[in-house]
């Protein structure tokens, strides 16, 4: 049977492959280690290569389009449709390759290692921000348990909780006050560390 097509469904160590020729028919659907994974697929060198666009799909992509595949990357949303029966990664590799068979169905290219590069960086200050926001919120709340309320904005708490943690007038005790001052250190850090990105 020639193999025309073959879906992936992709895993950390063991990946579901599934070989269909032109009418859909499966020749195979099998399990593959991820070390004989390109091994596997060099025997069908004149398949279509078709994944989830999901982790590790681009880095994937990239590696078989310079074997000289043709890679279709395609969105879960629109495979979730073809999966029939239980969800399992047979089931989901043999509905990679119902999905990708589809005239209208829309694929996206695997990232280059730039786009890779400026994505990772974006996410990682996206996660330093939400930390520090989850970490501003935290010392609102503290304070709050006090009594003590700062106008709203980071900027203003940010000046105001030095004087706070030096005005012995003000109903913190020494035990508010070292864990403040150690949240403020926290966020110090976290504003110098999204400031070098």
């Amino acid at each position: 049977m020639n193999v025309t097509l073959i879906g992936i469904d992709l895993a950390k160590t063991v990946f579901q492959v599934c070989g269909v020729n032109r009418s859909g028919n499966p020749a195979f659907n099998h399990q593959v280690r991820r070390n004989r994974l390109i091994e596997k697929l060099l025997q069908y060198p004149e398949a279509t290569i078709a994944m989830e666009a999901c982790s590790g799909s681009n880095y994937w992509g990239r590696e078989l389009k310079k074997l000289g595949f043709e890679v279709l990357l395609i969105p879960p949303q629109h495979v979730k449709p073809f999966v029939k029966g239980n969800k399992n990664d047979r089931n989901d590799a043999f509905a990679i390759t119902e999905a990708a068979r589809r005239p209208r169905m829309r694929f996206v290219e695997p990232r280059s290692l730039e786009q890779t590069d400026i994505l990772v960086l974006h996410k990682l200050i996206n996660r330093k921000v939400q930390a520090r926001t989850a970490l501003i919120n935290q010392i609102r709340g503290f304070l709050n348990e006090y009594g003590v309320i700062v106008a709203p904005g980071k900027e203003r708490l940010l000046k105001a909780l030095p004087e706070l943690l030096e005005d012995a007038e003000n109903p913190l005790t020494c035990a508010a006050r070292e864990a403040l001052q150690s949240l403020l250190e926290e966020w110090r850090e976290a504003n110098r560390q999204i400031q070098m990105h």
